[in-house]
């Protein structure tokens, strides 16, 4: 097969016809006005087959049928017909969803909203994930963060408050009462932050927990191990604000 041939017979296939169609309706386009028995000749498959093909074009509207003297020629329709067949085929289309469009979308407004979760591991893992926490501007981040998580990629850290101060983004923030993080605490207004301290809840735990408006995150950090994982579902997030609302009036300042 030629290359002119390959490269013609590629753009047919992407508009709906399949080897064989091409075949025959390449063989037709250059026979002009012929038989089933002569388009079977020229594009080499069997007389039988070459019927059912000439069928599904005629149907598809690349090739027309003629009668004479009691016999059935075929021909093809002008080339620049097709681009009409697909902008014919395109309208209606769009036509037939605009007629249900109203419906479509009521079913998927009745629908549960499925929880949208995402998983990271590895160092880029885990600071793609933190870079979800600065996505939106002027906002409150509730979290819980114990100081372990704060040793890793120590470079890391300061480079995200500054970015999350940038943001302007506030963070509450319950932590287990440690040295490190008392002294973290007395620069909590320059930091965009309100540090207490519940040593019952945060003390031994090796992840931190962030509580978004439209979701969670969950980020571990250690030379060992990096994961982190985002549930993006408003509902959660409410649930779990409201009971770090509670935690946080019984944490210590």
């Amino acid at each position: 097969m030629s290359f002119i041939l390959m490269g013609i017979e590629s753009p047919l296939e992407r508009v709906g016809l399949n080897k064989q169609e091409v075949n025959v309706y390449l063989s037709s386009l250059k026979l002009g006005i012929a038989k089933a028995s002569q388009i079977a000749q020229k594009a080499k498959i069997k007389r039988e087959a070459v019927y059912y093909v000439l069928k599904l074009l005629h149907e598809k509207g690349f090739i027309s049928e003629v009668i004479k003297s009691g016999i059935r020629y075929y021909s093809t329709v002008p080339p620049k017909r097709i681009l009409e067949l697909i902008e014919e085929e395109k309208r209606e289309k769009t036509e037939s969803i605009k007629s249900i469009l109203n419906e479509l979308e009521g079913f998927q407004q009745t629908a549960l909203a499925s929880p949208k979760v995402e998983f990271y591991e590895g160092v880029e893992g885990f600071k793609t994930v933190a870079s979800i926490l600065l996505r939106e501007k002027n906002q409150t981040i509730y979290c819980y963060v114990p100081e372990s998580i704060l040793h890793f990629l120590p470079s890391f850290h300061p480079q995200f408050r500054r970015k999350r101060k940038e943001k302007k983004v506030f963070l509450k923030l319950i932590t287990e009462r440690t040295k490190a993080m008392e002294e973290a605490k007395k620069l909590d207004k320059e930091e965009l932050r309100e540090t207490r301290f519940n040593d019952k809840i945060i003390k031994n735990v090796d992840v931190a927990y962030y509580i978004l408006s439209e979701g969670i995150i969950v980020l571990k950090g250690n030379e060992k191990e990096q994961l982190g994982v985002y549930i993006k579902e408003r509902g959660i997030a409410k649930l779990h604000k409201n009971i770090f609302e509670g935690i946080w009036s019984i944490s210590k300042p």
